[in-house]
């Protein structure tokens, strides 16, 4: 069986989360009989994941499909291979400035080693030896080729260092790329049988790993006049890197989030069993320790709860300190993906062929562009800071899944910073921190601090009063829609008793670790208050962490 050697070249990628299936297709003419098709340099791929298909004259079949290995002392990668001869052509040129150095400062110590003889000249020229003019002629010469030497020194030294800095330019692009680059490549063979001459087409596809895609978000939101309502332009970007050891030229790309890693199989659910401990005897003491009295701790109570615990997640934006857009003056059309539901995954198809060399570089692509609507409120966590947040609530009202990824906000064409979102479904709304609005002001006050120490009270008991208010003031020309947080102190030691004595007004809502909402709208010039109260009582051998000293002035 004859076998054949044909160019493939890659046609089209898809790119998993962590993978791509890669697909090559190529033609030749066959005659009748049975033949073995072989497609070349090929990078490490999974072998098991290798398929083949083909068109032709009827009654073509395909026998085997197998891969062999090329083992190679040297790369055989284009782009390297050019690389290689580019470092080379540039240190022959840097040695030939080199020696033209050199030639250089042999001329200037020659020129200085006559210049050391000027004494002769004298005694040549007062015995008539040498003539006047000569010596003149000869110094001209010399101070002429000094000037010019100095001249040709500098633009040598200069050409030098730039020919050095290209060089090591191509000595990392060289090292960047070699640490992905495996000599030995790989060759897929397909055993096809013609039943009659003609022109076939021969198609093969494989699992790579080392590429992946992420989504990206850049998200610009223009708000209404008064600044409760507004719409949203979402662009949907997947960012795709690969280093697979092949570049894709001129490919057709699709993005998929299927998860080919994950397994299918549901996993076995096995019993839980729950033992006792019994612990190890303590080993015999050579002597019998001094029993010791010790003071019962109490465990410290979380009177100010963790910021992760408390913040929403959404409020993890980074805001920019300010950046300009830039001003167009007719919004261009953008080019989008085809999208595919495919089982439980989509499949986003890339409008236009993309070169995506293999350097791990980012290469982004626009899948969907959609204008969506959303609404705003103001929130504020003054236990943790005195900023007011815009924050926009977004309704995915386009058929595709957002999944989760990082966002670049921009407020009314200005850059505000990077956010991310959750995956979103369709039809669910997710929530975006736009920045910091100056026209509301929050201040919380601490108004009451006490102890009270009444005879009535039991001797070991200790009681603690503290007062907070939190006013909210809006100095925006339209009402704002509000939501304020704020918590109280939780114990966590069955001796330490908190109470609430006054909470008004009641919150919206309120979890079971007393964190505590407020949504209200606040007209302009308006003025909002939440004033509370709350007592803890504990035995006077505990110390209380976590609570203001009871000491200090209010």
């Amino acid at each position: 069986m004859d076998i054949i050697d044909i160019q493939a070249p890659i046609t089209e990628v898809t790119v998993y989360n962590d993978r791509a299936l890669v697909t090559r297709r190529g033609n030749t003419r066959l005659t009748p009989g049975e033949h073995e098709l072989r497609i070349n340099d090929l990078p490490q791929f999974i072998r098991e994941t290798l398929r083949a298909s083909g068109q032709g004259p009827e009654g073509m079949r395909i026998l085997n499909v197998d891969v062999t290995t090329a083992f190679h002392s040297y790369t055989t990668r284009d782009d390297l291979l050019t690389l290689e001869v580019e470092i080379e052509q540039l240190e022959q040129q840097s040695q030939l400035l080199k020696s033209r150095q050199g030639a250089l400062q042999d001329r200037r110590k020659w020129l200085r080693s006559l210049g050391d003889q000027a004494t002769n000249f004298s005694s040549g020229l007062a015995r008539g030896q040498i003539k006047s003019q000569d010596i003149a002629d000869f110094f001209r010469f010399a101070s002429q080729q000094s000037g010019q030497d100095a001249e040709e020194a500098l633009d040598l030294e200069a050409q030098l260092k730039r020919l050095q800095k290209d060089i090591d330019a191509r000595r990392r692009e060289y090292t960047q790329k070699q640490k992905t680059n495996v000599p030995d490549r790989l060759a897929a063979v397909v055993a096809l049988e013609v039943a009659q001459e003609g022109e076939i087409t021969l198609e093969i596809s494989y699992i790579v790993t080392g590429a992946s895609w992420q989504p990206q978000y850049d998200v610009r939101v223009e708000l209404d006049e008064d600044g409760n309502k507004g719409e949203v332009e979402l662009t949907y970007v997947g960012v795709v890197t690969q280093r697979t050891d092949e570049d894709w030229n001129d490919v057709q790309i699709a993005l998929s989030t299927a998860r080919p890693s994950l397994a299918s199989v549901l996993p076995e659910l096995k019993p839980w069993y729950i033992e006792t401990f019994t612990p190890m005897p303590p080993p015999m003491p050579a002597s019998a320790p001094r029993v010791q009295s010790a003071k019962r701790l109490a465990m410290p109570m979380r009177a100010s709860m963790a910021a992760e615990e408390y913040e929403d997640e959404e409020m993890d934006t980074t805001y920019a300190v300010g950046a300009a857009s830039a001003a167009v003056s007719a919004p261009a059309e953008i080019a989008t993906a085809r999208v595919e539901s495919s089982g439980t995954a989509y499949i986003f198809r890339v409008a236009r062929r993309v070169d995506i060399p293999s350097n791990g570089s980012p290469h982004k692509t626009t899948i969907a562009h959609d204008r969506l609507p959303c609404t705003f409120d103001y929130v504020s966590a003054p236990v943790l800071e005195t900023n007011v947040h815009l924050r926009a609530t977004i309704t995915n009202t386009t058929e595709r899944v957002l999944l989760a990824g990082i966002t670049h906000i921009f407020l009314a064409g200005e850059y505000v910073g990077t956010s991310s979102i959750k995956q979103t479904a369709t039809s669910e709304r997710f929530k975006l921190f736009l920045g910091v609005d100056d026209s509301l002001k929050v201040e919380r006050k601490l108004t009451e601090r006490s102890v009270d120490k009444g005879v009535l009270l039991q001797s070991d008991l200790r009681r603690l009063t503290y007062g907070y208010r939190i006013t909210v003031h809006n100095y925006a020309a339209y009402p704002r829609q509000v939501v304020l947080r704020d918590h109280l102190p939780v114990s966590q030691h069955e001796r330490v008793k908190i109470k609430t004595l006054h909470l008004q007004p009641a919150p919206t809502e309120q979890t079971k670790l007393a964190l505590s909402t407020w949504s209200f709208t606040l007209p302009p010039d308006g003025e909002y208050k939440v004033e509370y109260r709350f007592l803890v009582e504990h035995p006077r051998n505990i110390t209380i962490i976590g609570l203001p000293p009871i000491d200090e002035p209010v």
